[in-house]
């Protein structure tokens, strides 16, 4: 800044005075004894650079896609970008200077934004996604999502927020359109089930006393017919199971007969049910569990289902070799692994493994696609992780864990 002092007549300086009080100059008059104005010393500052940064941050404000508005400390409105003009039909005049919440006559008194302008960017400096929902008088019904930045200006200068408003009401509607559609297969899918399950039942039942000669004798093809009958019958009562359980797990209806149980405990119970299969394949089952490496709380028959369908893959993909179960406990969890020995998951398909009618062609082997979806989700509902860890050639490790109860 620069300092000088000027002489003029009082009537002209007087005029020099306010004009450039006016321009954001320093300036004070010199005065006689007799009170006159006859002098003034003005104090100049070089505001050109602060000019040039106005001038480049409105340009950037009105490069983007997005309304954006900047207010002040006092919540109102410094600049507002073109796009925000356009979306909410309003001019400059009527918006630089206005109180927020006063725009569009009164339009944007929103208890939302109140909440966010007033109580929450006061603790934060930043805040995003935030939702509102609010019926404009300009543009109707709107979604709107708020991501709110507070800045402090330099010299100890007072605050401006910059707040952009993403218009999301198109695709929250596609969103809710979609749930819908969700929602409404799954009670589709529900009901097709549990009409098919009874009927499968008796088919299967039917077959099982033939195959036991209830009806009388039975000759070698006519078993090998029936047996072929049987376990189709099985494998559509499984899918008809599993779609049944998927439904639920959609849905939010899947509850859990909460229960303390000793996983080792049940690991045992499972594997004593496979030994004979597994030795009839001529696999080595190996073990390392620990005894009471303590309990979990969770549905007895739902973490007997993952444990049934781990070891039933294991068994299905490993033709040589052998089977380890691994458990372990700590403070927090309790750790149940099966490694097998078998054909392994190619690196492509270990992201979706876990997704839902995904199978992985390795073999030919009879599946759903909707054992390991499902077990992953029974897992997650009890509050645990499962993965896999696997390479191609050298078998599959199927981890999780579950949340230990306290001692």
């Amino acid at each position: 800044s620069s300092t000088v002092k000027v002489v003029k007549p009082a009537a002209t300086l007087s005029l020099m005075l306010v004009q450039l009080s006016g321009a954001g100059h320093s300036c004070a008059s010199i005065r006689n004894r007799d009170g006159q104005v006859v002098g003034a010393v003005l104090v100049f500052r070089d505001v050109t650079e602060e000019y040039e940064a106005r001038e480049y941050a409105e340009s950037i404000i009105n490069t983007v896609r997005e309304p954006l508005i900047a207010l002040d400390e006092n919540l109102r409105v410094v600049t507002a970008s073109r796009s925000f003009y356009e979306f909410f039909k309003v001019n400059p005049k009527e918006t630089v200077g206005q109180l927020i919440y006063d725009l569009g006559n009164k339009q944007w008194d929103i208890l939302k934004l109140r909440e966010l302008l007033e109580t929450i960017l006061p603790e934060k400096t930043t805040f995003d996604n935030y939702e509102v929902e609010h019926d404009f008088a300009s543009i109707g019904r709107r979604v709107m999502l708020l991501n709110a930045r507070q800045i402090k200006r330099r010299l100890g200068k007072e605050r401006i927020i910059l707040l952009a408003i993403e218009d999301i009401t198109e695709r929250k509607a596609a969103e809710n359109l979609l749930q819908e559609f969700a929602e409404r297969k799954s009670v589709f899918v529900a009901n097709v089930s549990h009409e098919l399950k009874n009927p499968l039942g008796i088919i299967r039942e039917s077959m099982s006393l033939l195959l036991d000669k209830f009806a009388g004798e039975i000759s070698e093809k006519q078993k090998e017919i029936l047996g072929i009958g049987k376990r189709s019958a099985d494998r559509l009562i499984r899918l008809v199971s599993n779609l049944l359980d998927l439904s639920k797990i959609e849905a939010g209806k899947m509850q859990l007969k909460a229960e303390e149980i000793h996983l080792d405990v049940l690991v045992e119970e499972v594997l004593k049910i496979y030994e004979r299969e597994i030795s009839k394949k001529q696999l080595v089952l190996k073990k390392e569990i620990p005894s009471n490496i303590g309990t979990v709380v969770g549905d007895r028959d739902k973490l007997t289902e993952v444990i049934i369908n781990l070891l039933n893959n294991a068994i299905k993909y490993t033709t040589v070799g052998s089977i380890t179960i691994t458990m372990a406990g700590s403070a927090t969890e309790i750790r149940f692994e099966i490694a097998d020995t078998g054909s392994g998951i190619p690196q492509e398909s270990l992201g979706k493994i876990f997704d839902k009618f995904e199978r992985i062609k390795t073999e030919k082997q009879e599946g759903t696609g909707l054992g390991l979806p499902i077990a992953k989700d029974i897992i997650e509902l009890h509050k645990g992780k499962l993965w896999v860890e696997s390479e191609a050639g050298k078998g599959s490790k199927f981890i999780f864990t579950l949340p230990r109860l306290p001692v």
